[in-house]
């Protein structure tokens, strides 16, 4: 593809070189560079992509983009000119954005489109709906945490909401595959960072909004997280909104779009208050749905909380023009890998992992398993190194307000020592009356609480979810709670 074509949609301030070089690849890495990759200089948390333009050059790069005022770029634009095509933005992030959509032909303008913000239950929504347009013999895509799933095929993914590259790579190659919907998880880092920028989607979902991700290298202030998510009703034909969210007035003050609601209370898409259920292998609860549609619903997954996540999804798929029957039978059958998720026991012995990893989303989960009525309910969980202290006070004391025994262990401590993150693990269960024994090794301490666990217990297994690896000291190792947990019942059990 010619730069100029490229540019022909983009916003920029000038051109140094020719405005017909060849562009084969675009990126923000300069490992990914090969010969004729436009490289694009992002600035970074902890690294600036200016400082590595001349490697990019080395490594073949036609054309980099660099951000007009930027002290690295006043210095190289002129010197590096020669080698390459360099253009000069105001912003490198949405410039990123729209260049990547550009080189990949604008993918997600010839699907329909759904997009999901909100602190918690973005990747259970999202799998609803993708199971909902399985079931109405849809090819979709999906994209968010647990990762990108393309005809079948499973991509890892390192961000919630992907780079924008990345991002447009996948959608491309859903439009490649024949998907003509695509359901992804937009996090407010990927409004933040420009990810999306540009997009229009044809749906946009706000499931819930409560502090977190609040501290360096996140957001500045709560009223910032509020403010990224909140783009999304901009960016969206149709907003579908959680009325029963205090927050939710100020989500929509700025919308653009149509909106539908849907909650507990008086909504367009609206809940009976959920029945509970359990069997051995299941935790699940029914509901009567109300509204534009009326219809007995079951979910295999328990609480309040998911029955909010099933309107959301409900309510999209009538948007979209498929029957409440259809989607009834595909929730019916919803599994959502790392959350909420029962791991096969035996002895009427429940063991949950769950993806849970803030004191609201720790909250809502320990009161969801205690409407269970559990003999003890046991709590196993840890938090992330290099991420809010507040979350660790927050966490521990949720876990001992609502559970009967925890078990405080090591997360993903990154760079951090774990006894420091225990520690203040601890001080928020020094607010409470809790009960907790300390067990630093994560595996050691799913086996405690599995083998002392007793006949109608439930024991919840939280923090990582779906994540197959631990990360410590810049390494990650493979680690998986579900089959922890496995090896634990076929022991003990």
């Amino acid at each position: 593809m010619i730069l100029s074509s490229l540019l022909s949609h983009v916003g920029y301030i000038r051109i140094r070189g020719s405005s017909q070089t060849e562009v084969t690849g675009i990126t923000c890495d300069s490992r990914e560079v090969r010969p004729g990759t436009m490289f694009v200089c992002i600035p970074g948390i902890h690294k600036d992509g200016h400082e590595f333009a001349r490697q990019a050059i080395g490594a073949g790069a036609s054309v980099v983009v660099m951000e007009e005022g930027n002290p690295i770029a006043k210095k190289e634009e002129k010197s590096i000119s020669g080698t390459a095509s360099v253009v000069l933005v105001a912003s490198a992030r949405k410039a990123f954005s729209y260049l990547s959509a550009a080189f990949y032909g604008y993918p997600l303008r010839s699907m329909v489109s759904v997009a999901i913000t909100g602190t918690k239950g973005k990747t259970t929504t999202a799998y609803m709906i993708h199971g909902i347009l399985c079931g109405a013999g849809i090819k979709a895509g999906l994209i968010g945490t647990n990762g990108a799933f393309v005809d079948g095929r499973k991509l890892e993914l390192s961000h919630t909401t992907p780079e924008a590259h990345e991002l447009q790579r996948i959608l491309w190659q859903m439009k490649d595959a024949g998907c003509t919907h695509v359901v992804m998880e937009v996090s407010s880092q990927g409004f933040k960072m420009e990810r999306v920028a540009g997009l229009r989607f044809t749906y946009g979902i706000f499931t819930n909004l409560s502090q977190d991700h609040i501290g360096p290298g996140e957001h500045e202030s709560f009223e910032d997280y509020l403010y990224q998510k909140s783009r999304l009703f901009t960016s969206c034909d149709v907003g579908i909104v959680n009325r029963d969210d205090m927050w939710v007035k100020e989500m929509t003050a700025r919308a653009t779009c149509r909106l539908v609601t849907f909650g507990m209370g008086e909504a367009d898409y609206q809940a009976s208050p959920p029945v509970f259920y359990k069997d051995s292998h299941m935790l699940g609860c029914e509901y009567q749905l109300s509204g534009k549609e009326e219809a007995s619903v079951f979910l295999p997954l328990p609480g309040e909380y998911n029955v909010k996540n099933s309107l959301a999804a409900i309510a999209a798929a009538d948007q979209m023009g498929i029957s409440a029957q259809t989607a009834r039978e595909a929730l019916r059958e919803i599994h959502v890998p790392g959350r909420m998720e029962v791991v096969s026991g035996n002895n009427h012995l429940w063991v949950i992992v769950d993806y849970a990893h803030n004191e609201v989303s720790m909250e809502n989960l320990l009161q969801t398993l205690k409407a269970y009525e559990p003999r003890d309910l046991i709590c196993v969980f840890g938090c992330g190194g290099n991420r809010s202290r507040l979350r660790r006070f927050g966490m521990g004391r949720a876990a001992g307000k609502w559970a009967d025994v925890s078990v405080i262990t090591a997360d993903n401590s990154r760079y951090e020592p774990v006894e420091s993150i225990i520690q203040d693990i601890e001080k928020g269960f020094q607010e409470t009356e809790g009960r907790y024994v300390v067990i630093p090794d994560r595996r050691e301490a799913i086996a405690y609480a599995v083998s002392h666990g007793k006949k109608g217990d439930i024991i919840a297994i939280i923090g990582k979810g779906h994540e197959d690896y631990q990360e410590a000291n810049g390494k990650r190792i493979h680690f998986s709670d579900r089959e922890e947990a496995e090896k634990a019942l076929v022991k003990y059990k």
